[in-house]
């Protein structure tokens, strides 16, 4: 970096170290934030990121911990590969019968919400922070 923004990559150096404290970065012998720039702008206001999760990903607060857990990483894997039953059960390892009744259940949840670019795009950045801080 130039050195006018020397205050600026401190600031992410040290973010980008405390995230390795936490497990959320890789402990590697030399950590390059650029490497981790999505991470590191998710996870800038925690609890703006807990708070868009919270709204965003409501349809499945009724829901125990269990089954929110599998259906938000059927979500977040259809979201991340837009892929077929079964390419999305071999990243998850379960049958593809089981990801087509899980996708059921996630229609009946979310609706046209799931065909609308602007929910996915907010649908995909909470699940993605949720799996960050290890909640659901």
């Amino acid at each position: 970096m130039p050195l006018s923004d020397a205050r600026t990559s401190l600031r992410l150096a040290r973010r980008a170290l405390s995230y390795v404290h936490r497990e959320l970065i890789p402990d590697e012998p030399v950590i390059f934030s650029h490497d981790h720039l999505s991470t590191l702008w998710l996870l800038t206001d925690e609890f703006l990121a807990r708070e868009l999760a919270e709204r965003t990903l409501k349809p499945l607060a009724g829901l125990t911990a269990k089954q929110r857990a599998r259906l938000s990483e059927t979500l977040l894997a259809w979201l991340e590969t837009s892929g077929s039953a079964p390419e999305i059960a071999g990243r998850l390892n379960v049958h593809p019968q089981t990801v087509r009744y899980r996708l059921h259940q996630l229609e009946a949840l979310f609706g046209d919400r799931l065909t609308d670019p602007d929910d996915r795009f907010r649908i995909e950045i909470s699940l993605r922070a949720m799996r960050l801080l290890g909640s659901t």
